[in-house]
């Protein structure tokens, strides 16, 4: 605690705003206020001992920091003004030692306050801390933050972290502003929407050897493969329908002119009004495409070129580049209803999108990853027949042990 007798008025007389947030006294007095040191500083005013403007604008900085205390502990504020001090005296002590460089110390000083002050502000602006499970809430769609372990099963997880597991390897799921529903197995399953304050995001989580399906509120549809996360909001906004995507789905999206419905993914966004259309976006891929079935979408790469597709086209990102090119999309989007179409692909790319359909590890021996194959799989057929059908057009073998899968030349 200060003393106010070792405290001398003049000393503030030719303080400006900056060296009064640097003051242990002024800190002091302003977050823990008492009629001591109220008349100290009305008495300066008084006999203007202190600048009346600089004084007041430096309060008023503090009571702008101040306005909502009520949401951090008593004691990391504490902390917080600790800091501010130990900072202002080693400057203090910098400066007597070093009087040359009496500028920059001065400079730095004032950097130092104005960050602590930033990060104080920052901590009281950010919401009720008992809405907010992680202290802030995601700024952003593409900042929310993926599960760190991998899941077996199908999950939902809400904006309050609260996680809803699904059983099965399918689930049907429907979501409005009053909250989720989940139909899987004949059984229905309501979770009602939590009131968090901003804009808030659920996460729909669909590991390898699962699918899903997910409706949103405005109708629009989403067929959900393996291996995915979908991010979403818990309500669209009034100027645009904005979801993200880790993995492959398959959109169809209903019309709605004054919101756009856009896509985004880590290496490029989807901008539509209406239309149906696939993506394929892992983000751990260097291979992400996008074809458009019906319609017309805007893609815009992460360095703002815009490609415009029209039907039948598919704009294909790899390796940093991209280009678009006609195709035949029954090759991309058979998957949703469990067929997998495919014209001289290479063999290591379709064990590949086997081992995210069936949730199994498949690798191929380097003298057969290459192999071009061409071809139809019943995906409603276990591993072991398709991998079967597949040894029967290419001449290839495969070899199970220890729950993994291996292609070998036959």
């Amino acid at each position: 605690m200060h003393v106010i007798k070792n405290i001398d008025h003049h000393k503030y007389k030719q303080y400006s705003v900056e060296e009064l947030l640097q003051d242990d006294y002024f800190i002091h007095s302003k977050a823990n206020p008492s009629k001591e040191s109220e008349r100290f500083w009305t008495e300066a005013l008084r006999q203007k001992n202190v600048s009346r403007g600089n004084y007041d604008q430096a309060c008023y900085i503090i009571d702008s920091l101040q306005t909502r205390t009520d949401i951090i502990p008593s004691d990391e504020i504490d902390l917080l003004w600790d800091d501010i001090k130990k900072i202002n005296r080693q400057i203090e002590r910098r400066k007597k030692n070093r009087k040359k460089k009496r500028i920059l110390m001065w400079t730095l000083g004032n950097i130092a306050v104005v960050l602590l002050l930033f990060f104080i502000y920052g901590k009281l602006t950010t919401g009720d801390t008992k809405n907010q499970p992680n202290d802030t809430m995601p700024h952003s769609i593409e900042t929310v933050k993926a599960p760190k372990d991998p899941v077996d099963e199908i999950q939902i997880i809400l904006a309050n972290e609260e996680v809803v597991a699904v059983d099965g390897a399918e689930a049907d799921i429907m979501h409005d502003h009053e909250g989720v529903a989940i139909n899987n197995q004949d059984k229905m399953l309501i979770k009602k929407q939590t009131e968090l304050p901003g804009i808030i995001y659920h996460q729909l989580i669909v590991p390898k050897g699962k699918r899903s399906m997910l409706t949103f509120e405005d109708g629009s549809k989403m067929w959900v493969n393996a291996g995915t996360r979908i991010v979403y909001p818990a309500n669209f906004t009034e100027d645009k329908r904005e979801i993200y995507v880790d993995g492959e789905a398959y959109l169809e999206v209903s019309v709605d002119k004054t919101r756009p419905f856009i896509v985004k993914s880590k290496k490029f966004s989807v901008n539509v009004l209406g239309t149906s259309f696939n993506i394929m976006a892992y983000e751990n891929d260097t291979n992400q495409h996008i074809v458009l079935i019906s319609g017309s979408v805007r893609v815009h790469s992460r360095d703002n070129a815009e490609t415009v597709l029209s039907p039948n086209e598919m704009y294909i990102s790899e390796n940093g580049n991209s280009h678009v090119e006609k195709v035949n999309v029954e090759y991309f989007t058979s998957w949703k209803t469990g067929m997998y179409q495919y014209k001289s692909e290479r063999l290591e790319v379709i064990m590949k999108r086997l081992s995210r359909y069936y949730g199994k590890d498949i690798s191929c021996m380097p003298e057969v990853a290459h192999l071009k194959c061409s071809g139809k799989l019943d995906l409603k057929d276990d591993l072991n027949s398709v991998l079967r059908g597949i040894s029967h057009t290419a001449p290839v073998n495969y070899q199970f042990d220890n729950d993994k899968y291996l292609i070998i030349h036959k």
